[in-house]
């Protein structure tokens, strides 16, 4: 498959593209060089039909799912990717801006769930953790931003997913910034989403093997189902989240923000 190599990477998300060494970071298929090509098309891709068949390449090459092993596998090419796919999903000119947060998606959960495999005899551990504080560290604050801006259901979903997703992938790193922006929340109904992101952020990963807990699977459930939530799904997914924020919150505290997201939900408190 042949795709064009795309405008210029001195600027715009993909800026510092041509600096990685590239020629050094294996890809899940043993190549070199070809990440890079296919982020370039879903940057600005020549045709309109690029983008589409550039997605399953880059997840092929950055994360591929083995079926015969039931797996995830990552190679050195895979955090390298990161950050640029990360400033590709947030920059509103990228003609496959969607494409690129479905891959992060892939990549943010094969990172909080696994399970892993190996990938051409290696154990892909540090790649995983790689792609963990890549994803952690790259233009977080930006996500939230985009938050406050975005009005569009399945992006807004996407986008709480990969925040918590990255929280519980990276030792609580978000949590006192998931936090903070969870009480500069505007109405109840932003209060709501940010409750439930926050709970699912920092409820324990279930290790290899084992079953997350129900209301875990909750959560997951309303960040996750396509189209928008009822308005008693999110009510009971904001009640399942109250009842599990961080014990570092205090039931005052608790008792407070389920007053402000709905005072029928603080009568059943």
């Amino acid at each position: 498959m042949t795709f064009a190599k795309g405008p210029s990477t001195n600027s715009g998300p993909l800026r510092g593209l041509h600096t990685v060494g590239w020629s050094r970071r294996l890809d899940c298929r043993g190549d070199t060089g070809e990440v890079p090509r296919l982020l370039r098309t879903l940057w600005m891709p020549e045709t309109d039909d690029l983008c589409p068949r550039a997605l399953p390449e880059l997840a092929e090459r950055l994360v591929p799912w083995n079926g015969v092993q039931a797996t995830f596998c990552m190679r050195a090419a895979t955090p390298a990717a990161v950050p640029f796919l990360v400033r590709l999903a947030q920059d509103r000119r990228t003609r496959g801006r969607d494409a690129g947060m479905d891959l992060l998606l892939r990549i943010a959960d094969a990172v909080d769930e696994g399970p892993r495999g190996t990938c051409f005899g290696e154990w892909p551990g540090r790649w995983f953790d790689a792609s963990a504080k890549a994803l952690a560290t790259t233009a977080v604050t930006t996500w939230i931003a985009a938050l406050d801006e975005d009005r569009e259901w399945n992006r807004r979903r996407d986008v709480l997913r990969l925040l918590a997703t990255i929280n519980r992938s990276s030792d609580d790193s978000l949590s006192g910034l998931l936090w903070a922006w969870t009480q500069d929340s505007g109405d109840a109904q932003l209060l709501s989403e940010r409750l439930i992101c926050l709970a699912y952020a920092t409820a324990d990963p279930s290790g290899e093997g084992s079953s997350p807990e129900a209301w875990a699977v909750l959560l997951k459930k309303w960040l996750t189902e396509p189209g928008p939530p009822s308005a008693a799904q999110t009510a009971d997914a904001t009640h399942t989240a109250l009842r599990h924020l961080p014990g570092w919150i205090d039931a005052d505290t608790v008792h407070v923000l389920a007053e402000l997201v709905n005072p029928v939900l603080a009568l059943r408190w």
